[in-house]
């Protein structure tokens, strides 16, 4: 980066800038690029896939009533929320009262950063049940092992 002189306003003495400065830190142009690159990923299409599969996996296992393997293949923070006996009896509840899921529809795919996860990627579906249609949100992460894994699963009725 090439430096730029800055005149001080009082004192009229110069001073240069070499680097972005955060509260007081002097960050490198180019270490903080690789480090988003990084973050980010190099293969969208490839993260795409993967986040897809996942995803496919699910639908199946809801449509088996495989509610345990959802659980057991999630992520630790998805599991954070409470028992596999809970979310079993949970998903079981939301089977009788929706019906079984008939077709997954995927609307959109998008990636982002957590503070929490880091980088997810979020996939969005027009769930068909037996008695209702509804809106799913599936938000993936990867391991430390780099598996993708659910991280959140959020399925709401559509308004």
């Amino acid at each position: 980066m090439q430096a730029t002189a800055l005149r001080a306003p009082v004192t009229g003495h110069v001073r240069r800038q070499t680097n972005v400065g955060f509260r007081g830190t002097q960050l490198n142009p180019v270490i903080l690029l690789a480090v988003v690159a990084g973050v980010l990923g190099c293969n969208p299409a490839q993260e795409w896939e993967d986040a897809r599969v996942v995803a496919s996996r699910v639908h199946s296992q809801l449509q088996a009533r495989d509610h345990a393997a959802i659980y057991r293949e999630s992520a630790p923070r998805f599991k954070g929320v409470g028992t596999e006996a809970q979310f079993v009896a949970l998903m079981q509840q939301f089977h009788r009262d929706h019906g079984s899921l008939k077709r997954a529809n995927e609307m959109a795919y998008e990636t982002g950063l957590d503070t929490e996860a880091g980088k997810v990627h979020v996939l969005t579906y027009d769930l068909e049940l037996e008695k209702v249609r509804m809106r799913e949100r599936l938000i993936l992460t990867r391991s430390e092992t780099g598996q993708m894994q659910l991280w959140k699963l959020d399925i709401q009725p559509i308004q």
